[in-house]
């Protein structure tokens, strides 16, 4: 209860940031993780996390040894989820996503399996948006997933223009409802595929 407290208040004081005024739900959290493949999971980024809802059910998910990688920008909600988790998988960088490239390279990460999000996209510009967007899919692997949740459908087309496609899924269990997006990278087709 104290923890849906807290997060109802630091989302009142930086709505812009957060972009919700409740926890992520159980039942979007579960369904968000269900799209990953533990087998698959090597490297997962989670971007906007919030004070951990969705963290936690990644890193139940994930293998003992797959990455994950968590940025956030809010300064209460990364002293949260420095409390509140203690997982050798986990690295929490206290940055922008506009940032993902910088930090993979620190990291001689070449590539990225899943890519979860929570960041706000209707309320950012749409140049940052699409700067960000287009990083996320510049960084998955060929197969990889972009998994955005939002509370409006708007969106959706936006993603499709990015990653030539976009699953949408309706999560009405949570505050308020909630719409799941999955975009898949595509493979690139090899110049003799295309002869």
């Amino acid at each position: 209860m104290q923890r849906r407290l807290d997060f109802l208040l630091e989302s009142f004081r930086n709505l812009r940031n957060t972009g919700s005024v409740a926890r992520s739900s159980r039942f979007l959290c579960r369904h968000i993780v269900e799209k990953i493949a533990p087998e698959e999971a090597k490297v997962v980024l989670e971007l906007g996390p919030g004070d951990g809802a969705i963290t936690q059910y990644i890193l139940e998910r994930v293998h003992p040894n797959a990455q994950v990688l968590v940025f956030e920008i809010n300064d209460i909600f990364i002293e949260k989820l420095r409390n509140t988790f203690n997982d050798p998988r986990l690295t929490l960088i206290h940055d922008s996503a506009e940032r993902i490239g910088e930090h993979l390279r620190d990291r001689h990460i070449e590539s990225v399996d899943y890519i979860v999000s929570g960041i706000p996209f209707v309320m950012l510009p749409e140049s940052l948006a699409t700067h960000i967007t287009e990083e996320c899919r510049r960084w998955l692997r060929p197969g990889g997933w972009f998994i955005q949740f939002h509370y409006s459908p708007l969106l959706v087309q936006f993603y499709r223009r990015i990653f030539g496609n976009a699953d949408l899924d309706f999560i009405p269990l949570n505050i308020p409802p909630a719409f799941v997006v999955a975009c898949q990278k595509q493979e690139q087709p090899t110049p003799d595929a295309e002869k």
